[in-house]
């Protein structure tokens, strides 16, 4: 039999039934065999509604169907009826609030409020409204409802931190004057807060339907369509009503990652709500699995036990792994590449050659929260793996020998929030086309005789730090191998981030290589910040139109440089070797070091707040600055508001520039305590003192 045939025998079978019972088993029947016919359960569902008039006139009406229901009780029942009519008469009804959480990071979005009966005999909803549909007084649950839920919204706005509370609406009801009054002030008052989710329990003919939705319209206030693809709320009422959310049923996503027929329909209906400027929510997910498939198929929001359960007092967030967990799945419907995730355990060696042979493309580290991890790679073997930790790990991972990948933007390894983590580097470690992610509330020591080479070419970039908009945690550097970063791109930053961290470099040697409009080899690229380097050797070479090498582009900056070697060379437009281009101010001091600044530039200088305040001061220390362009100062910045100590110091200069000497240098703001300073302007020495 085609199921046309079994949809035409559905809808003979319901012109002789007589009971709601038949009529509900004969229609779940049907709706099972025809599952993923989208076209043809919208048929189902009007014939199922058609059947309930057809009984209810069989009956002799409404109320006579009611009194022969009544009639029809058992004892238990007629008990449970007492007991859900003193429940109604007395208000005796509290509310668990159920988070709904966006799929963009899994942040808490909105909350729906549920009804909780305080009654033990009848403590469920359904023996609520199951008694008060059968006494015609869906009315008062109506009135109840809103009154109790708004009324709690109203003196304790707080507690729902700004988000949304569905409260769910039975269409049909009707409330009595001073209720109806109410109601609305409550409603216009809480606009920014109430969404009213209207429930299938009887569909509004054509005036109640304009009438209630001009209604919430002139108010301001959103509704939702309850249980999407069952019963009244099919294609012909998301047209009528063409509310702002749409909760796709339970029964369409139950298993749908086991169901293709499910995820067509589903897939349809999610695309609808985006072309109309609906958002999607996914109801009743309950498993890992389900909310993987329903977020790859565009869902917005979602609601279900698996993100988190009803609870009295609002949820402020749902646990972290489940949020890592919707971020996974959100980035692998962007970036279109399906994640398969290897779990390390906490004292694990773990092979990336076996993991590419099992398939997997990402290795997750610190599940029980704490251990040692070892990941082994070979110099010749290129992978598309990368790596994330979990919130608040702390331990220690060494990385031998691996060469691991990402898409653009994506990072190669991920450290995520409270991490505290060492970093052990050992052989030859590449990261392509991203680098290390460090949330602003981690902390990573980098350790190990190792190499590190980051290579990137992205518009917006980050080596070792964070990027666009964010800060990173702490990065303490004392490895005693090279740590690379070549870069290319718009904006970015070497080592450090866009928004600030705390940078401390005791070991090691760095080979900086940036390209692109504006960068930043070490430091915060827009904020403020405080670098300590010693003990190591750095080395830079920078074509940015605008860039540092060492401090700020846009912030304030201290730089504390000692026992250590700089070799910075910068070419472009707007330049400084080590301090800020636009900060307010730029505090140096080197003390038993070597610098040679090489800059190239329209306006730069090599160690200044270019056009704030400059405070330098360099002890027992070389110093040799070359620079070129039209506005080129060596130490200090076009404003002339400098300090500068040259304290036993072998200082060697020379500008090429069209300002005149006078400018170039006034030796009135230079401090020169012992040691040899010899500044050359134009061919001619300005200042020779040995």
């Amino acid at each position: 039999m085609s199921k046309m045939q079994l949809l035409l025998k559905y809808l003979n079978d319901v012109l002789h039934v007589t009971t709601d019972d038949e009529l509900s088993q004969l229609t779940a029947e049907c709706r099972r065999a025809l599952e993923g016919e989208s076209e043809l359960i919208q048929l189902l569902d009007a014939g199922a509604a058609l059947g309930k008039e057809i009984i209810c006139l069989k009956l002799g009406g409404a109320d006579e169907s009611r009194s022969r229901r009544l009639a029809a009780l058992s004892d238990e029942e007629r008990t449970e009826l007492a007991e859900a009519e003193k429940v109604i008469n007395a208000n005796r009804f509290s509310y668990h609030f159920q988070p709904i959480v966006n799929t963009v990071d899994g942040g808490i979005y909105s909350y729906e409020a549920l009804m909780r009966p305080r009654s033990e005999l009848c403590s469920k909803p359904f023996h609520i409204l199951k008694y008060a549909e059968l006494t015609g007084r869906l009315n008062d649950i109506e009135r109840a409802t809103f009154l109790n839920i708004l009324e709690l919204i109203d003196s304790r706005k707080e507690r729902f931190r700004g988000r949304r509370v569905f409260l769910n609406s039975i269409p049909k009801t009707k409330l009595d004057t001073e209720a109806f009054r109410r109601v609305g002030e409550l409603l216009m008052k809480h606009s920014d807060t109430a969404v009213v989710e209207l429930t299938e329990q009887s569909e509004p003919d054509e005036e109640e339907f304009n009438a209630l939705k001009e209604r919430y319209l002139n108010m301001g206030v959103p509704i939702a369509i309850d249980d999407y693809g069952t019963g009244y709320s099919n294609v012909k009422n998301l047209l009528r009503y063409m509310p702002n959310y749409v909760k796709i049923d339970r029964s369409l996503l139950s298993d749908i990652q086991d169901s293709p027929k499910k995820r067509h329909f589903v897939r349809e209906i999610i695309e609808f709500c985006h072309d109309n400027n609906i958002m999607a929510l996914a109801e009743g997910v309950e498993t890992s699995q389900e909310l993987r498939e329903v977020i790859l198929l565009g869902a917005d929001l979602i609601q279900g036990f698996y993100t988190a359960r009803p609870a009295a007092e609002p949820a402020e967030t749902i646990p972290d792994e489940i949020r890592q967990e919707i971020r996974r799945a959100r980035q692998e419907r962007e970036d279109g590449k399906g994640q398969r995730i290897y779990y390390a355990d906490n004292s694990e060696r773990i092979q990336l050659e076996r993991l590419i042979k099992e398939d997997l493309n990402c290795l997750v580290i610190g599940k029980s929260g704490s251990g040692v991890v070892t990941v082994i790679g070979n110099p010749m073997l290129n992978t598309e793996i990368h790596i994330e930790m979990v919130k608040g790990f702390k331990g220690s991972v060494t990385l031998e020998n691996v060469r691991l990948s990402n898409v653009k933007e994506r990072p190669c390894i991920d450290i995520a929030e409270d991490c505290e983590v060492t970093l052990e580097l050992i052989g030859e470690n590449d990261l392509k086309r991203s680098g290390i992610c460090v949330d602003e509330s981690a902390k990573v020591t980098f350790t190990g005789k190792g190499n590190l080479t980051v290579s990137i070419d992205s518009p917006e970039y980050y080596g070792i730090g964070n990027g666009p908009g964010k800060a990173c945690g702490s990065l303490d550097f004392r490895q005693s191998g090279i740590i690379t970063v070549n870069a290319h791109g718009q904006r970015g930053v070497g080592i450090g981030a866009w928004k600030g961290g705390r940078f401390s470099i005791s070991a090691g040697q760095y080979n900086l290589n940036l390209n692109g409009d504006t960068g930043l080899g070490i430091g915060s690229l827009y904020a403020d910040c405080e670098i300590d380097i010693s003990s190591c050797d750095i080395n830079a070479e920078l074509s940015l139109a605008n860039g540092v090498a060492i401090g700020s582009v846009g912030g304030s900056c201290k730089v504390s440089f000692y026992y250590a070697s700089a070799k910075l060379f910068l070419a472009g437009r707007e330049l400084v070797a080590i301090g800020t281009l636009s900060g307010r101010s730029a505090e140096v001091h080197i003390c038993d070091a070597s610098t040679v600044l090489d800059v190239r530039g329209l306006r730069c200088s090599g160690i200044a707040a270019l056009e704030g305040r400059t405070d330098f001061t360099i002890e027992r220390a070389g110093i040799r600055i070359v620079a070129g362009g039209q506005k080129v100062l060596a130490l200090g910045g076009l404003t002339y508001d400098s300090s500068l100590l040259l304290d036993n110091a072998d200082t060697n200069i020379r500008l090429e520039t069209i300002l005149d000497a006078g400018k170039c240098f006034d030796e009135s703001r230079l401090n020169i305590i012992r040691g040899r300073c010899v500044i050359n302007v134009n061919g001619e020495d300005i200042i020779s003192k040995e």
